[in-house]
């Protein structure tokens, strides 16, 4: 009996660590779907809050890593700002990049999980 109350125990802390620390997810996981979405729905709908912070970058100027890979998505935009909005979650974020584009005033043209 006391070997089954300490198994289950186990059994118990080893769930709620892999669901704190979030371990069936890659730690750059992209959340695609938000990719060519307008920035209201991201705010509206996906999140359903405010970002938790908010930036803006110049892709004509130097670029830091994290930020670099909104190059790629440099032929897309029409204008060279692009700003940056981060949700903080308990065990990883998630941050979209917004800028004009042909498309619309406000895309997400590219977004992360962390």
């Amino acid at each position: 009996m006391k070997k089954l109350i300490i198994i289950f125990i186990l059994i118990i802390i080893g769930l709620i660590l892999s669901w704190y620390f979030d371990i069936w997810h890659k730690s750059d996981e992209s959340i695609n779907e938000l990719i060519g979405q307008n920035y209201d729905y991201a705010c509206k709908i996906y999140f359903r809050s405010e970002p938790d912070s908010f930036y803006e970058v110049n892709i004509n100027h130097k670029l830091n890593e994290f930020d670099g890979g909104i190059l790629n998505k440099k032929s897309v935009l029409t204008d060279s700002i692009v700003r940056v909005f981060t949700w903080n979650f308990c065990a990883f974020k998630k941050t979209i990049w917004v800028g004009k584009t042909k498309r619309m005033k406000n895309e997400i043209v590219d977004a992360i999980r962390y």
